[in-house]
């Protein structure tokens, strides 16, 4: 996993609670750029390699009142890597490696591997596919099960993925 993805995945924890992550070595401050529909982009420019995500908090969640941290959906770019828009979910629980992570959007069925509570896009081509079905769905279905059995279902509104892509391009060319 690289360091930028890392990166991203201890930002968007904390982006949770406060808009400032807090490392043991810096503090950088991640910024809301915008909002669009059930979408927000962010961008951390505090760093030496600037890095953008747009999340999203599901808009319903199975089953109710698991024991579960925070829940998002991200797409993030880190323009000096190289990397444009990548989908990943942060499931809230230590996801069982053998079930994996599936993604559905209408008829589109997209596994993710996962490591640790996150789940990501092995194949760069099938992350191209991902975000064009988010582009034309109107939800996302992310189920995973988590290392203690409990099968979870985390429903995303795609309203304004569309716009918060193009937020992001333009906030991280």
């Amino acid at each position: 996993m690289s360091k930028a993805r890392n990166y991203l995945i201890a930002a968007a924890s904390v982006l949770a609670t406060n808009a400032l992550l807090v490392t043991p070595t810096a503090a950088q401050t991640v910024n809301l750029v915008e909002r669009s529909g059930a979408w927000s982009i962010y961008a951390d420019t505090g760093t030496p390699k600037k890095v953008c995500f747009a999340a999203s908090s599901p808009q319903a969640v199975e089953p109710i009142g698991a024991n579960r941290g925070s829940i998002f959906f991200y797409i993030s770019a880190w323009p000096k890597d190289g990397i444009k828009a990548e989908p990943s979910v942060k499931l809230g629980y230590p996801v069982n490696t053998e079930k994996g992570v599936t993604v559905t959007i209408g008829t589109d069925v997209f596994k993710l591997f996962s490591k640790e509570q996150h789940g990501f896009v092995a194949d760069p081509s099938e992350e191209l596919k991902l975000i064009d079905a988010l582009k034309k769905g109107s939800t996302a279905m992310v189920r995973a099960t988590s290392t203690r059995g409990t099968s979870t279902i985390d429903t995303y509104s795609l309203s304004g993925i569309s716009k918060a892509l193009e937020k992001l391009t333009a906030t991280c060319p």
